[in-house]
């Protein structure tokens, strides 16, 4: 079972300030891994993803902040339009394991580039929260070999969201078990204004600590969207990173929920 690639989402904002520069910047190898828990009626799944690239040095995303931020921005996020990265060759396939599990992610092209994702068929049973390793090979030429071990993203149970809350009431966002000051939540709240799919949303990024507010402030359009508009996307994100010959690697762990409010 595979998940929609979200990982080329992630990674193209982080090459725009690198390929909109016209001088000439310094570069550097980044091999970046996305760790998704998949979460289906009848198992608990790691979805892993790599990508392997050549560019200008980036400002890399961290899972540690000092504050609730919220804001009102359009859905889907707009895609800015970035040119695709230089992809390295990084070996014949790359390696996930936990304690009780080895699979091998191997390269594919897409529109989004160059990936290492599993088989098609291959599936990876999985507890959030759990520690683990990946391991690339490397190639001459492309991304040097490196290994990290990282502890992924735990499991949580996101509280109730209410459809309409009143003109003066702010939204208590709630979530179970609270991480700690490596992870950080990102709560994406859709609706639809002026019609029924969603084209607006409020995104939060919170400290991990099982609870955050939303102001009134930020609800007007919320509270007269249409109604059967309104759904939430929450995740739980740890990142990691590590240093290698030429590059670093970044992985990047997230436990997901999401919800049809209305």
């Amino acid at each position: 079972m595979r998940r929609p690639s979200y990982l080329s989402a992630l990674v193209l904002p982080l090459l725009s300030a690198a390929c909109l520069d016209p001088d000439p910047v310094p570069e550097s190898n980044y091999g970046v891994i996305g760790l998704t828990t998949i979460v289906t009626p009848v198992d608990t799944l790691l979805s892993p993803e790599a990508q392997f690239y050549r560019t200008g040095l980036l400002g890399l995303p961290t899972s540690r902040v000092l504050s609730d931020q919220c804001q009102i921005a359009a859905y889907p996020t707009p895609s800015q339009g970035t040119q695709l990265p230089r992809f390295l060759d990084a070996g014949d396939s790359v390696a996930v394991s936990t304690t009780a599990t080895t699979k091998f992610l191997f390269p594919t092209t897409s529109q989004n580039g160059e990936s290492y994702v599993l088989g098609q068929t291959d599936e990876f049973p999985f507890r959030p929260g759990e520690r683990v390793t990946v391991t690339v090979p490397g190639a001459p030429g492309g991304f040097t070999n490196g290994t990290i071990d990282v502890l992924t993203a735990q499991g949580f149970t996101l509280g109730e969201i209410p459809a309409t809350p009143a003109a003066d009431e702010s939204i208590d966002l709630t979530w179970t078990p609270a991480g700690d000051d490596s992870t950080k939540m990102l709560v994406s709240i859709q609706y639809g204004v002026g019609q029924l799919q969603a084209n607006q949303q409020i995104f939060c990024s919170l400290i991990d600590d099982g609870a955050a507010e939303i102001p009134p402030i930020l609800l007007t359009q919320y509270r007269t969207a249409t109604a059967g508009s309104r759904a939430v996307e929450a995740a739980r994100w740890r990142v990691s990173a590590k240093e290698v010959t030429g590059g670093v690697l970044l992985v990047i762990s997230a436990f997901e929920v999401d919800d049809v409010i209305d």
